[in-house]
């Protein structure tokens, strides 16, 4: 993004959303905002070199107390509705705050630094940079659902949006925890149509259950006789370990994976992620194998 008016990438809100952390570059007796930094965690991170990629994956190893599954839907007219459901596995309540915020990825523009291409800039915040609070019991969900618009100089096509749900608590080392995030991309939503009276039988998310699991887990939707899926199941590193493709052959399609990969051997313990792709029903979770 720019951080300056005037810039066509501007978005008063993500810098506004800059000033939830700290500021990270101290210089001649001051500290400052300043960019390129890795913000994950509200912990800047730049340790004088671009190792990131690490970093990143070392943190998506570690267990998360919170599962988001995110869906939604979109129309032609450039509306829709997203929603994200989290769950609190952990033992203990949690208070934070969920945050949504539309990025447009493949942007190409000549930037005064040489830059051309500008990757998951901030579009809009939903519906601002400030977010919900929420209490999450133990073992409980909390669902929130948000109204967004794509607006027409934007590529659809590349827009995604992106939700996270993260604690309050500034920590010692400026780290505010993201307990979980998550996105899905605008063509991932079912698309939005006008119906005859007539009821469709296709649900609005994926059930996965056990999760956690150390056996098999099951997949649970529904969508009309005869439609095509597919469940791609990737590891931390996103390497692909297992495709189920398949028909709908009842109302309650109930699918059940092994634990074992392409090749039929059981996968490690750790975390795992899925893909749901269908005509009718697109989303993405977290599966944690015991």
């Amino acid at each position: 993004m720019h951080i300056n008016s005037g810039y066509p990438l501007y978005s008063a809100e993500a810098r506004q959303r800059w000033f939830y952390y700290p500021p990270p570059y101290y210089s001649g007796g001051s500290w400052y905002y300043a960019t390129p930094w890795l913000w994950y965690d509200g912990n800047p991170h730049s340790g004088g070199s671009y190792t990131w990629e690490q970093k990143i994956t070392n943190r998506m190893n570690q267990p998360s107390p919170v599962t988001l599954t995110m869906w939604g839907d979109y129309a032609a007219d450039g509306s829709g509705t997203v929603y994200a459901k989290f769950r609190n596995d952990s033992t203990a309540s949690l208070n934070g705050r969920i945050i949504f915020v539309i990025t447009e990825d493949s942007i190409y523009y000549h930037a005064r630094n040489g830059d051309l291409w500008h990757n998951h800039v901030a579009r809009d915040y939903l519906p601002d940079q400030n977010g919900q609070t929420v209490t999450i019991a133990s073992g409980d969900s909390v669902t929130i659902s948000r109204s967004f618009t794509i607006q027409s100089g934007w590529d659809e096509s590349k827009c995604e949006i992106v939700a996270w749900i993260q604690s309050d608590v500034l920590q010692s080392d400026s780290t505010k925890e993201i307990w979980q995030g998550g996105k899905i991309s605008i063509t991932e939503l079912s698309i939005k149509e006008k119906e005859n009276n007539k009821k469709s039988l296709i649900s609005n998310q994926v059930n996965l259950f056990p999760n956690p699991c150390m056996n098999s887990a099951r997949f649970e939707f529904t969508m009309p006789l005869g439609s095509e899926y597919c469940i791609n199941i990737y590891d931390v590193t996103g390497r692909e370990v297992k495709t189920i493709k398949a028909r709908v052959n009842r109302e309650r399609e109930l699918v059940k994976w092994n634990l074992k990969d392409n090749k039929g051997e059981k996968v490690k313990s750790g975390v795992y992620f899925y893909k749901f792709t269908s005509r009718f029903l697109n989303t993405s979770g977290k599966i944690v194998v015991r």
